[in-house]
C-alpha cells in the first residue's frame, strides 16, 4: 500500500471519529435543550399558580372592603334586616364563584404548561437517541467505507490480527 492511500486511510478513519465526536456532543446538546425546555415550562407552572393565587387574595380582600362599607352603610341608614344579610349573602356567593373559577383556571393553566414540559422533555430525549443513533449509523457506515477501499493485502491482514 503507498504511503498516500495510507494517508488517506488514516485521514478518513479520523474524519469518521471527528463526525461521530460532533453528532455525539450535537445529540447531547439537544438532550440538554429539552431538559431546558422542560425546566421553563415548570417556572410558568409555577408563575401561573402565583398569579392565580395573587388574584385570590386581590378578591377576597376588595369583597371584605366591600362588605365592610355595606354593613357601615346599611348600618348608618338603620337597616340590619334579613334582606341586608340577603344582599351580604349573595355578594359573599358571588365572590366564592369568583375564586372557583380563578382556581379552575389556574389548574388549566397549569396542567397545560405541565403537559408541555413533559413534551419538551420527552421531545429532546427522543430527539438525542435519534441523533446517536444515526451517528453510530454513520460511523459504522464510514467505517465499512474506508475497509471496502483497503487493498486486498491490508485486509487479509487485519482477518488474521482479528483471527489472533
Amino acid at each position: 500500500m503507498s504511503l498516500l492511500g495510507v494517508l488517506g486511510t488514516v485521514i478518513g478513519i479520523k474524519g469518521a471519529f471527528d463526525q461521530r465526536s460532533a453528532e455525539k456532543k450535537a445529540a447531547a446538546d439537544k438532550a440538554a435543550v429539552g431538559k431546558l425546555e422542560a425546566r421553563q415550562f415548570v417556572n410558568e407552572l409555577f408563575l401561573a399558580k402565583a398569579q392565580g393565587i395573587d388574584a385570590i387574595s386581590r378578591i377576597l380582600e376588595d369583597a371584605k372592603n366591600a362588605e365592610s362599607q355595606n354593613i357601615a352603610a346599611f348600618s348608618a341608614m338603620g337597616r340590619e334586616d334579613r334582606s341586608v344579610k340577603a344582599i351580604l349573602k349573595a355578594n359573599n356567593q358571588a365572590v366564592g364563584e369568583d375564586v372557583a373559577n380563578i382556581e379552575r383556571q389556574t389548574e388549566l393553566v397549569a396542567a397545560k404548561y405541565a403537559t408541555q414540559a413533559a413534551v419538551a422533555y420527552k421531545y429532546g430525549q427522543n430527539a438525542s437517541a435519534g441523533m446517536r443513533a444515526t451517528s453510530n449509523a454513520n460511523f459504522l457506515g464510514n467505517m465499512y467505507k474506508i475497509a471496502t477501499n483497503l487493498p486486498p493485502s491490508v485486509s487479509d491482514g487485519l482477518k488474521n490480527v482479528f483471527k489472533a
